[in-house]
């Protein structure tokens, strides 16, 4: 059992991680497209699984992906010192912005720990008692 102290600083560090993979990524996908797009959005899906799966809380994979929305929103918003934007008009930036919003959504709304952890719509569970 992780004590207060630990599961605050590991709520912490899943922050950070967020943000740095919304920074990252934003910049991933413009320099090299599709691939960058690609890699970007699952890297940041990746990392909220992981903090879900690691916390076994639904909060272990929102606090990522919350981290994640405010950084690339931030970075949507505001213009670099040069005058530059760094996400573009283009197709792949709405993708990203959108796309890791809804992704980061979605995994942060599936039941992470607990007994209700299902495999199927059907009620099947996997075998240990989803562990």
């Amino acid at each position: 059992m992780i004590s207060k102290v630990g599961r605050i600083a590991a709520y912490v560090l899943l922050f950070a991680l967020g943000s740095a993979a919304g920074v990252l990524g934003a910049f991933a996908q413009a320099a090299y497209a599709p691939g960058g797009l690609i890699v970007a959005l699952a890297g940041a899906g990746g990392l909220f699984v992981a903090g879900g799966l690691l916390m076994d809380t639904k909060a272990g994979a929102a606090v990522p992906a919350a981290a994640w929305l405010v950084t690339v929103f931030y970075i949507a918003a505001a213009p670099r010192p040069e005058g530059d934007w760094v996400f573009t008009g283009g197709f792949t930036s709405y993708l990203y912005l959108f796309g890791g919003s809804i992704v980061g959504a979605m995994i942060a709304m599936q039941p992470w720990g607990g007994a209700s952890r299902q495999l199927l719509l059907s009620g099947e569970r996997l075998p240990g008692g989803g562990k």
